[in-house]
């Protein structure tokens, strides 16, 4: 385990009735998780000689000085005086994280076993105590948690992501681990490509590319749409085209016959020749 100083001690208040946790204060409010997973998916390799990204790294580290900051690219010589966190350390507890998290999801196997074992091992002690604390003019009953460093700020708050059952999903776009607002969502909300574009941009728009590939109404309706939206967009002189009013109209009566086709209501061969005319 880490060698922790009194230095290292945070208060950590997490919200009874919402999935809210506050580090040091009640002044900057994170979701439940949010955290956690942001650390364990940062790249410390970039992160660590740069001040204002440590910073940004996890709330825990938002009031260490630059020269605390600087001891994480210290090694850790091995002897019995007192460390700060290293670089080595922290992705050592980013795989660990991520096996847990594996193990959350999916249940233990042999590539998450080590970490298991981790979590059973983590003599995770802290003095909770309800508190009742003013946020935005509102008081808010909160469990103060006082925790003796950065590996027990990680612990207390994948327990309570336990504790509340949170949904943790995995993204089908990128494979990391995230927390979905709705339990439907699929995708995560991070960036995925230069273009800005995140991986539910990108996710749900080859989803609806595969599923227009194996549903012949919908890959039908998909490409009258197209000729008819342009129709109205890109009007031509050979060509006859639509007013809006037309389009919404041809629109409404499309989507209705796609559905009858699908339903067995209506001929789907009628319904694909009356979309090309």
């Amino acid at each position: 385990m880490l060698k922790e100083t009194k230095k290292n001690y945070i208060h950590v208040y997490m919200d009874l009735t919402d999935e809210i946790i506050y580090f040091h204060t009640t002044s900057a409010p994170c979701r439940l998780g949010k955290s956690l997973l942001d650390f364990i998916y940062m790249d410390l390799n970039d992160t660590c000689f740069q001040t204002e990204q440590v910073r940004e790294m996890h709330p825990y580290f938002s009031s260490w000085n630059d020269e605390r900051i600087q001891t994480l690219n210290i090694k850790d010589s091995g002897d019995e005086t007192p460390i700060d966190l290293t670089l080595g350390k922290l992705e050592e507890l980013q795989e660990i994280y991520k096996k847990l998290l594996d193990a959350l999801v999916h249940g233990p196997s042999e590539q998450n076993e080590d970490a298991t074992h981790y979590f059973l091992r983590h003599p995770f002690y802290s003095s909770g105590t309800l508190v009742n604390q003013t946020v935005k003019n509102e008081n808010r009953w909160m469990i103060d948690y006082f925790l003796m460093g950065f590996e027990d700020c990680l612990m207390c708050e994948l327990i309570e992501m336990m504790r509340r059952h949170q949904n943790i999903k995995v993204c089908k776009n990128c494979g990391r681990f995230f927390i979905p607002r709705r339990s439907n969502v699929d995708y995560c909300t991070r960036v995925f490509s230069k273009d800005g574009k995140t991986c539910a941009d990108v996710g749900y728009t080859k989803t609806f590319e595969k599923t227009v590939k194996k549903d012949e109404l919908l890959q039908a309706y998909t490409r009258a749409y197209k000729a008819h939206y342009a129709r109205m967009t890109k009007p031509r002189k050979k060509a006859a085209n639509m007013s809006r009013e037309e389009f919404e109209a041809w629109y409404k009566e499309a989507k209705e016959g796609l559905e009858m086709a699908r339903q067995g209501k209506l001929d789907p061969e009628a319904y694909k020749a009356w979309l090309k005319k």
